[in-house]
């Protein structure tokens, strides 16, 4: 039906309806840490919905089934990494974020991006005017 989103059941994919998120996600890409028993990593928080979020850490990747801290702007949530592969990595929260704070970390992560951009075009017209030569 046009407009409308197709949601698969169990039976039609294989009974693997379980495995698939249920909660829509936003798009971040804002900086983070993933506290470890192992260590902090330092990451990208790549996506983000109340019960889990993509990561891009900056350095290895984290082994499935290790519990941990995800720390970002106003966000402190413990959870279990679910799958890692391909330089990026899933945490499933213990607890349900309040879908408030999603709706604000999109907020923060559009905020982050425009300043982000300023701060690159204010590097670039220095450099070419020569006004600095490290950056």
């Amino acid at each position: 039906m046009p407009g409308k989103p197709f949601k698969a059941t169990a039976s039609q994919n294989g009974g693997a309806a379980h495995h698939r998120r249920a909660e829509a996600r936003v798009r971040l890409h804002i900086p983070a840490r993933l506290i470890l028993m192992t260590g902090v990593q330092q990451c990208m928080l790549e996506d983000l919905s109340v019960t889990g979020a993509a990561l891009i850490p900056q350095d290895s990747l984290p082994q499935i089934g290790a519990s941990g801290i995800l720390q970002s702007d106003n966000l402190e949530a413990f959870g279990t990494i679910q799958w890692a592969r391909f330089g990026r990595c899933g945490v499933m929260f213990d607890e349900r974020l309040p879908l408030a704070n999603v709706i604000a970390l999109r907020h923060f992560a559009d905020a982050y991006e425009q300043n982000a951009r300023e701060n690159f075009r204010a590097r670039a017209r220095a450099w070419v005017q020569g006004g600095t030569r490290h950056m």
